[in-house]
């Protein structure tokens, strides 16, 4: 009994090593070792008797099902987050904050898939979790309160939207230390207020979020290179196509000195600016964005 639980423990720290290793390659943008590291962990745990009554594997299951997500594998990150979620029901009880946070990425997924209902649910499982735990003001409560938010903008249900990542933004801009979230409210607001077609103050939204953004990650980071494709897409639908070419072109720029040409979001501007000129680029200078369509661009 003695050696198989020393042997359950080190398959349990195989499985927590190899998902930090995977997240801490995709934070510092070295997709291939991330993907690398990913696949290890996900084999780690298909071969490992890796328990379902260990919070340790719970936890290292969830951030497993972050990483897969991150991959594009929305099924497969469902299937790990549903895992997770069983463990920490039966380990912790209904109200346990680590619940909440599996509870959170089980919502994304459903939002993503386009099951409202469903997410909506699980969103507001979470938040109720965490309000009695933390109360209203918290910074991970708002954090539910603004993917509620976007949750609604997705389904049009724009004066909901408002109220929930106002909320989230006011209490992310009044906690030190979550600037970066406060950029992510405002993006959604300059979002939301770019398809009220208020197109000023969705222009406003999104400088002050790249001013904030700039402020915590440095002026090289492939975080800015969405909010000005965002913007880009803006100027775009505002008919200002010469501002959105160049709000392009810089967003390009910063994606290829920083995590390379062949980042998607790289591709999918120049897709973007072939749309617009068919015959090249011009030549002057060559992650949820808000963007548009080859269609709508050459419309505008």
């Amino acid at each position: 009994m003695l050696l198989l639980a020393a042997a359950l423990r080190g398959e349990t720290n195989r499985l927590a090593e190899a998902v930090r290793k995977a997240g801490d390659y995709y934070r510092r943008g070295l997709h291939q070792e991330a993907d690398q590291a990913s696949a290890e962990a996900l084999s780690s745990l298909e071969n490992s008797h890796a328990s379902d009554d260990n919070f340790d594997d719970a936890a290292a299951t969830n951030n497993l099902g972050s990483i897969v997500y991150a991959r594009g594998e929305a099924g497969r990150a469902e299937q790990l987050f549903q895992r997770s979620r069983e463990a920490y029901e039966a380990l912790a009880g209904p109200d346990d904050t680590r619940l909440a946070s599996v509870l959170y990425n089980l919502a994304g997924v459903c939002m993503e898939q386009g099951r409202y209902a469903q997410a909506e649910s699980l969103y507001r499982r979470s938040l109720e979790i965490r309000e009695k735990a933390f109360g209203a003001a918290h910074p991970l409560v708002a954090e539910v309160r603004n993917d509620v938010g976007f949750l609604y903008l997705q389904q049009g249900k724009y004066k909901e939207a408002d109220r929930w990542l106002e909320e989230a933004f006011r209490v992310w801009e009044n906690s030190t230390g979550f600037e970066a979230y406060a950029a992510v409210a405002l993006n959604n607001l300059a979002l939301l207020r770019r398809l009220q077609g208020s197109f000023e103050k969705s222009e406003s939204l999104y400088k002050q979020a790249a001013a904030v953004e700039e402020k915590v990650f440095g002026a090289e980071h492939p975080e800015l290179a969405t909010t000005r494709m965002s913007l880009a897409a803006l100027y775009r639908a505002w008919g200002k196509n010469e501002q959105s070419d160049e709000t392009y072109q810089q967003a390009l720029a910063l994606l290829e000195k920083t995590v390379g040409a062949h980042d998607p979001l790289a591709i999918e501007i120049r897709e973007k600016l072939i749309c617009v000129y068919p015959f090249g680029i011009r030549a002057s200078r060559n992650r949820v964005y808000a963007g548009e369509t080859c269609a709508s661009a050459v419309a505008h």
